[in-house]
């Protein structure tokens, strides 16, 4: 015997290829997890078919940023470019980032056509950042950008006293 929906009220379950219940109440949140599993599947399915890091005419950087005790790292995806189409720019506490390319196809009819790939985005920083240490590298399609923390840019440890 089964429980319905309403706890005061008990019902016989009737097998669903008769038109009863396809699931136990105390089943709900395993099959709401399966379902939502399946549904995040489907949407990374539909999404591939598409390009996901294009809006409007221009890329979108996929940005990792992570604030280390002596340097903050900056990841960013950038696949198709090489280091020479990066352009990196540290101003004030903003990092710059921008990439552009043209791509060269030959169309259906053997025309030659050009499409333009451009990138363009920034991250503010904290304050204390050593700009004559900033290293830049990229490796199969991801950009590294380390930036140095001055002394003053460390963060201080504080101690924890029991009272």
């Amino acid at each position: 015997m089964t429980t319905s929906l309403l706890p005061w009220t008990k019902k016989k379950a009737v097998p669903a290829a008769k038109g009863g219940i396809l699931a136990r109440y105390e089943d709900f949140p395993f099959q709401l997890s399966r379902m939502r599993a399946e549904f995040d599947r489907l949407m990374e399915r539909l999404a591939g078919e598409w390009p996901s890091h294009w809006e409007g005419n221009g890329w979108r950087w996929g940005l990792e940023v992570e604030d280390q005790d002596d340097a903050v790292v900056v990841h960013a995806e950038a696949p198709g470019f090489e280091p020479d189409d990066l352009n990196l720019q540290l101003s004030d506490n903003r990092l710059v980032l921008r990439a552009a390319k043209k791509v060269e196809t030959k169309g259906k009819k053997g025309e030659k056509e050009v499409r333009e790939q451009e990138c363009y985005q920034s991250v503010t920083l904290p304050d204390g950042i050593d700009k004559d240490k900033v290293e830049a590298k990229y490796h199969s399609g991801v950009l590294t950008v380390t930036l140095p923390k001055t002394a003053e840019g460390k963060a201080k440890r504080i101690a924890v006293k029991s009272s």
